[in-house]
């Protein structure tokens, strides 16, 4: 069974969380070639935090009745020792993981002279249902998260993000990927999901209140609530100020026939160049952070850029969902932006 799996978006903890440690995680192996370690989190009265860093991987996160936190992986924990049946030592380092907890905060991260080389390790994470999660992917590969009621917040460069019975605030910024995701009970904290290439797929309560604001440079913008229960409106929307910034430009004075087609081809010029401009950057910037990590500073590095959808140009829809209530942005540059009911 494939348990798929990448993670997270820690701060500068990560790099010091190793030189205190509350306690060493407990390992066990199987006769199927993967390695099981659990850990607890050091104030188990209070909700803790997952926080992992992996180049390439394939991830699962699941919340449970437990106070452990649970990772089983198709790769060895750090300082394992194999016995192999030639009687051959090895000498270079093996890529493994490395679990180990400072301040309530679990990080996960990958070890050994090429941690690239794990491409295709999968993980499988079990963690109290409170737990709130970080989680960065630099490169590749499918993230599930199900059942937690902490706070998410996932970075991403490729791969699809799925997400099933949350609870609490959500932020998911991907370059390449689909996302998917559902909530049993609507979170009272803002919800945020954007995707450079990919659609987007968000399931609400049928009675879930919230503000809304939907964005698709190309692609539609679908939902099955009812025109009763969602009050929407379009609007074109222009670069003013913040990225954030969307507004309903003021209709000018009709110019002369020939002057306002010239004026509209040139905007629209305008338009797609800005467009080209800011996928260029945010490639480039996924280019710089790749070659940062292949040159040894995976685990100095801080969260992986964002990559802003620009505010201009494509569909902008705002509107209220039985009144309104939490914020909730879902924006994507090329992909279809669904909104459904969770029944």
């Amino acid at each position: 069974m494939k348990f798929p799996f990448h993670l997270l978006r820690c701060a500068a903890l990560v790099g010091a969380a190793a030189l205190l440690l509350s306690g060493p995680a407990l390992r066990a192996d199987d006769d199927e070639g993967t390695t099981t370690s659990r850990i607890k989190f050091s104030d188990p009265s209070k909700p803790g935090t997952l926080a992992a860093a992996l180049p390439w991987a394939d991830i699962e996160i699941s919340g449970y009745d437990g106070d452990e936190v649970v990772v089983t992986s198709t790769i060895a924990q750090k300082g394992h020792k194999e016995d192999r049946p030639d009687g051959l030592r090895r000498l270079d380092e093996e890529v493994s993981f490395e679990l180990f907890e400072k301040n309530n905060t679990v990080s996960l991260r990958l070890s050994g002279e090429n941690a690239w080389a794990a491409h295709g390790a999968e993980f499988k994470v079990q963690v109290p249902r409170n737990t709130a999660l970080v989680l960065r992917t630099e490169a590749g590969g499918d993230m599930t998260i199900l059942n937690i009621n902490g706070d998410v917040d996932v970075s991403s460069a490729n791969g699809p993000v799925t997400m099933h019975d949350l609870g609490g605030a959500v932020v998911v910024n991907t370059m390449n990927g689909e996302i998917d995701a559902s909530f049993k009970t609507m979170p009272a904290k803002p919800l945020s999901f954007s995707s450079m290439n990919g659609e987007i797929t968000v399931k609400l309560p049928a009675d879930a209140k919230a503000n809304l604001r939907l964005r698709s440079h190309n692609g539609a913008i679908l939902t099955d609530f009812s025109e009763n229960a969602l009050k929407a409106k379009t609007e074109n929307s222009v670069r003013h100020g913040s990225a954030d910034t969307v507004e309903a430009p003021e209709a000018p004075e009709a110019p002369e026939a020939p002057e306002a087609r010239a004026a509209a081809s040139e905007a629209k010029r305008n338009a797609e160049k800005a467009v080209r401009d800011a996928m260029r950057d945010a490639q480039r910037a996924a280019r710089d952070a790749q070659k940062a990590m292949m040159a040894g500073a995976l685990g100095d590095m801080g969260p992986l850029p964002h990559f802003a959808i620009p505010a201009f140009g494509g569909k902008s829809i705002i509107g209220t969902l039985n009144g309104g209530g939490v914020d909730v942005q879902l924006a994507t540059m090329n992909g279809t932006i669904t909104l459904r009911q969770n029944k």
